[in-house]
């Protein structure tokens, strides 16, 4: 079974990739309250999501809070996607795990392109293409030691904790929707509130508004150009896996 979160595709894509009979949505599954789970005999469990600010999303911390895993746990492994690096947040994804009990047995990452425009524009659209095709040898390296179920970790550096340390509270102070509108070009679809995890996106009198106060920041409402962060975002490109495979 692979759990999976994922804003702009990168780590679904990778979720896909293992081509598990198995494979949830974890925002899907929190929205919906069935976060328990039966395993079958020898099933592995896999949890892939990207890396913010050197830690795990919110929305995937709230999730293993609420997974129930009934069975014989044998192998559960972790596979980070990020723009840049993984920092320590394996170690933060196995802290998790261990408050409910569970193991990590092995944890891998993958290099994707980056997708963060609140931080500024995008990489050029060659070096993104060419890291996407870079990534697939990696993915493909990743899904033949999740299938032998190798337990493997990296060994977390302390610069790679003291990173998150002092990477991730800078996250949770960022969570603020004040910024968040959309702008003449929307045309009332509604996909960015379908998008949302965290359900802060209404659509009242056709137009999508930020009724709540914080999001998770995964990037998914802002793959539409009608969608802005303040003033910045007006002019940068968006990405989203598929579309930039497409390009």
């Amino acid at each position: 079974m692979v759990l999976y979160f994922s804003g702009t595709d990168n780590s679904k894509h990778v979720a896909e990739s293992l081509h598990d009979p198995r494979t949830v949505d974890i925002k899907i599954a929190l929205q919906q309250k069935k976060c328990g789970f039966t395993l079958k005999e020898g099933e592995s469990v896999g949890i892939v999501c990207p890396v913010y600010y050197s830690g795990i999303p919110k929305t995937v911390i709230d999730f293993i809070h609420h997974m129930k895993l009934k069975g014989e746990i044998t192998y559960l492994y972790g596979i980070l996607t990020h723009g840049g690096g993984p920092g320590g947040a394996g170690s933060m994804l196995e802290r998790e795990l261990s408050k409910k009990g569970y193991p990590l047995h092995a944890c891998f990452d993958v290099k994707m392109p980056s997708n963060y425009i609140m931080f500024g524009p995008l990489k050029d659209i060659e070096d993104e293409k060419q890291r996407i095709i870079d990534a697939e040898p990696a993915i493909a390296e990743i899904k033949n030691m999740v299938d032998q179920t190798i337990h493997i970790k990296p060994d977390w550096s302390k610069m790679d904790l003291i990173l998150t340390r002092a990477m991730y509270p800078l996250c949770k102070m960022r969570m603020s929707t004040k910024k968040f509108y959309a702008d003449e070009r929307c045309v009332g679809c509604g996909v960015c509130a379908s998008r949302c995890p965290s359900r802060c996106i209404e659509m009242i009198d056709g137009k999508p508004v930020w009724t709540k106060d914080e999001c998770v920041r995964c990037m998914a409402c802002l793959r539409c150009n009608a969608v802005q962060y303040g003033k910045k975002t007006k002019n940068y490109r968006r990405y989203a896996y598929k579309q930039s495979c497409d390009m």
